[in-house]
């Protein structure tokens, strides 16, 4: 069943919807709901995916997505889908544990978390930092593990000079980055031959990244000083 043309040609609209079975013969027909009778290797626990509907809010937009939530009801286990997360939500499914320096990669922030849903469309998952004058910028999430873990790798040392915030998303669905652990230091590097540097933004109560070339008579006055 192809949910987005299963209503006459039409895609199925949010709601909860039952699974029955229609049987008939010889002019008798008897409907019964599925799932309280399944094959032992068929789940009945909640399954949420996230899948693309092929269509952008405005010309040029990015495909739109729906989520959908196949589960069984209580006390009968027959099945329910779950359009538009009437019961279901999305964000539950999605996790930040923390940021850091990636090892090995000093410039480098990895965001790490846990993503639960069943399906999502390839790519859609990223981290998006925009600095507050209309530039934004995203870094796509690595393929997730198969217990869901994933990281979001961050390289600094393209982002132009500003205080960068982002939010983690997953098409409309989103939720603020990670907080930098305390004493966070700061990421250097030269860029066309001058320094500079990627730091959290002092006293910031959500993810908060300042990038900016480092002031060359500053620095060398904090050096001479005792």
């Amino acid at each position: 069943m192809d949910i987005a043309t299963a209503a006459g040609g039409q895609p199925l609209g949010d709601g909860l919807w039952d699974l029955s079975l229609a049987v008939g013969a010889q002019g008798v027909t008897r409907e019964v709901r599925v799932g309280s009778k399944r094959a032992a290797d068929v789940s009945g626990k909640a399954s949420t995916r996230v899948v693309g509907t092929g269509e952008g809010d405005r010309a040029g937009a990015a495909p739109g997505m729906r989520a959908l939530t196949l589960y069984t009801t209580n006390p009968h286990g027959n099945f329910t889908l779950d359009i538009g997360e009437k019961k279901h939500d999305v964000p539950s499914h999605l996790r930040l544990d923390g940021v850091r320096w990636a090892p090995g990669a000093p410039t480098e922030l990895a965001f790490t978390g846990r993503c639960t849903l069943a399906a999502h469309p390839e790519g859609a998952l990223r981290a998006v930092l925009d600095d507050g004058r209309g530039r934004t910028v995203s870094f796509e999430a690595g393929r997730p593990a198969a217990d869901g873990t994933f990281t979001v790798r961050v390289p600094v040392t393209q982002l132009p000079a500003g205080e960068w915030t982002g939010r983690l998303r997953l098409g409309p669905w989103s939720s603020p980055l990670s907080v930098f652990p305390r004493k966070s230091g700061p990421a250097k590097w030269r860029r066309r031959g001058l320094p500079w540097y990627a730091k959290p933004v002092p006293g910031a109560a959500d993810f908060a990244l300042q990038v900016a070339k480092t002031n060359l008579a500053r620095a060398v006055v904090a050096r001479m000083k005792p």
